[in-house]
C-alpha cells in the first residue's frame, strides 16, 4: 500500500483543521519535509490542484493521540509567546 499519494493530502487536512500547527509538528505527523508543508500551505505545491484534504489517521498516517498531543503543545506554545509578548508591553507602560 502506497502511502505517497495520501501524505499532501493529509497535510492539507491538518492544515485545515488544526492551524496552530506548525510546517515542523505537520511534517512529522504525516512523514513529509516541512518545505512541502510551506508549498502546500502557499499552494504552490506541483499537485495543489489535485489535493483533496484527508484525515492522516484513515490514511494510517498517525494516531488521533498524536494529533492531540502536538495540537496541545502548539496551544502550549501559543499561549506562551501571547504570555511574553503582555509581559514585554507592561514592562513599556511601567517605564
Amino acid at each position: 500500500l502506497s502511502k505517497r499519494q495520501d501524505r499532501p493530502n493529509a497535510a492539507l487536512w491538518l492544515i485545515k483543521n488544526y492551524s496552530q500547527l506548525s510546517d515542523g509538528q505537520i511534517a512529522k505527523l504525516v512523514g513529509s519535509t516541512k518545505k512541502t508543508i510551506s508549498l502546500i500551505k502557499s499552494n504552490n505545491y506541483w499537485n495543489s490542484s489535485n489535493l483533496s484534504p484527508k484525515d492522516p489517521v484513515v490514511s494510517n498516517l498517525c494516531s488521533q493521540v498524536d494529533i492531540q498531543n502536538a495540537a496541545d503543545k502548539a496551544e502550549r506554545k501559543i499561549a506562551r509567546q501571547k504570555k511574553e509578548v503582555e509581559k514585554k508591553l507592561l514592562a513599556t507602560i511601567d517605564l
